[in-house]
């Protein structure tokens, strides 16, 4: 009895470890699970996605909104006091934002030259860019571009038909591309074989056009290889409707582009848009322009520079715009103002060539040509080859050569007149060769000088200043207010 009761003891305790051993590993488990459990409610309360961030990030995007609310508001009455104090923009937005948000508020005004400004709200650490036209887009909403890689990614959504249209993208570093492999442009101009112009094909449903803002915020792209005889080339290929400004091509650069409508910067820019601040310092073996190639439509090209030298380009700036006979946009002109041609252009064959624009349907302002020009065709100018339009402010201190139609300031003038200009150029052609142009029907020439003249900056008017001897760029003679 004695032996049996001791087994069944042992028994009992055996299922007792058993069972306690169990438990134990029930309350192991449960510990894990509980822990599991409090794991994923911390991370769904606190982590990355969790509820305090979304929360965080509502409470974020409520803000903003708010702030770019009143953003717009100050805005559009900067805009009404703009009527009244067209001289006072910048300071007419800095009240219109203090009475927004009170005076006790920190913020940046830029201005950034083209019209538009960016706006530093300091207490938020938030910024938004301000377009010319009045529209808003905030920092959350920019595209960045730091990299090589990041610019092709680009480049490929927009000739993948994302026009990027009312967006604002920004460069944020210079971006060296590889010289050994074949640039394809932003923006692809579709080149029909039936085509034999632009004008033949400038509407194609085929096109897939970059429309949005593109700010280099004055980096420079280097290094870029283009050597084609295709349509629209260049660091951006077809713009419609959209705004590229302050960026730079680089002078390492290697550009033979042999087709129409090719510029360094741009290609073609077609219905509407404008071009600011962007210089080009790469020298081209074949081109149309060397900052753009070839505009369409009402289309602004303003403080641009040239200082490439130019084999077979029309202009320095601007190589062509669309023509008096393009029947859809005979009644749309173009402006050029305040811009500059340093390299020297070497049109080897076709007509028309000039320091900042070969041909052109438009006004040009206060925009200067340093840059020899040397043509073995006709219609060849200091400021413009042929232009349909007038040309005020402007200079030429460099030596045009051409066959016929030779002008210091256009070749040939279809309708306009020179005023406030002046040409200090030697000119060689065979015929029709004038001081100031070459050939016009009814061109009037006001208040205009040559070599023989004397002449200062108060003779030419308000866009010049004295170019004095301690600082000189221009040996003396009157340079343009803005240089």
């Amino acid at each position: 009895m004695e032996k049996k009761s001791l087994r069944k003891r042992k028994t009992l305790q055996n299922e007792k470890r058993k069972n306690a051993g169990i438990t134990l590993i029930a309350l192991v488990i449960t510990i894990v699970v509980l822990i599991i459990l409090s794991t994923i409610t911390i991370n769904f309360a606190f982590g990355e996605n969790g509820l305090v961030s979304i929360t965080e990030d509502a409470r974020d995007i409520t803000t903003e909104a708010t702030e770019k609310e009143g953003i717009e508001m100050a805005v559009a009455d900067s805009k009404i006091k703009d009527i009244t104090t067209p001289d006072r923009e910048k300071e007419n937005l800095e009240e219109s934002l203090r009475s927004q948000f009170g005076n006790d508020t920190n913020f940046t005004v830029t201005e950034n030259g083209d019209g538009s400004f960016l706006i530093n709200m300091d207490d938020s650490q938030r910024s938004y860019y301000v377009e010319s036209t009045g529209e808003i887009i905030a920092q959350s909403e920019w595209i960045e571009i730091g990299t090589a890689e990041e610019l092709k990614a680009f480049r490929d959504e927009v000739n993948s038909g994302n026009t990027y249209e009312g967006q604002y993208i920004r460069l944020t570093s210079d971006i060296t591309l590889d010289i050994n492999e074949e640039w394809e442009p932003i923006g692809y101009y579709y080149q029909n074989s039936e085509d034999t112009s632009i004008k033949d094909g400038i509407h194609n449903e085929n096109h897939k056009p970059f429309s949005g803002i593109f700010d280099g915020q004055g980096h420079t792209v280097d290094y870029m290889k283009i050597n084609n005889s295709k349509y629209g080339q260049g660091l951006f290929g077809l713009v419609d409707s959209g705004e590229i400004k302050n960026i730079n091509l680089g002078e390492n650069c290697s550009l033979n582009m042999q087709g129409v409508g090719c510029g360094g910067i741009v290609g073609i820019v077609r219905t509407a848009g404008e071009i600011y601040n962007c210089n080009n310092y790469a020298d081209m073996e074949q081109t149309i322009g060397g900052v753009v190639g070839t505009i369409v439509g009402s289309v602004t090209v303003s403080n641009c520079k040239n200082y490439g030298e130019l084999t077979n380009a029309m202009g320095g700036i601007v190589g062509a715009s669309n023509g008096a006979d393009w029947e859809e946009y005979k009644n749309q002109s173009h402006t050029i103002i305040n811009c500059g041609n340093y390299g020297t252009i070497n049109r080897l064959t076709g007509t028309y060539a000039g320091g900042i624009v070969g041909f052109f349907k438009g006004n040009i302002y206060s925009s200067f040509n340093k840059g020899n020009i040397i043509s073995e065709d006709r219609v060849v100018g200091g400021i413009v080859g042929q232009v349909d339009g007038s040309i005020i402010s402007c200079y030429n201190v460099a030596d045009i050569i051409g066959d016929n139609n030779v002008g210091g300031i256009s070749g040939n003038i279809s309708s306009g007149n020179i005023i406030n200009s002046y040409s200090i150029a030697n000119l060689t052609g065979d015929y029709s060769v004038g001081t100031f142009y070459g050939y016009s029907p009814s061109t009037k020439i006001e208040n205009c000088y040559s070599k023989e003249n004397e002449f200062n900056a108060e003779s030419l008017g308000s866009a010049f200043k004295d170019d004095y001897e301690e600082e000189s760029i221009n040996e003396g003679y009157p340079i343009l207010s803005w240089q």
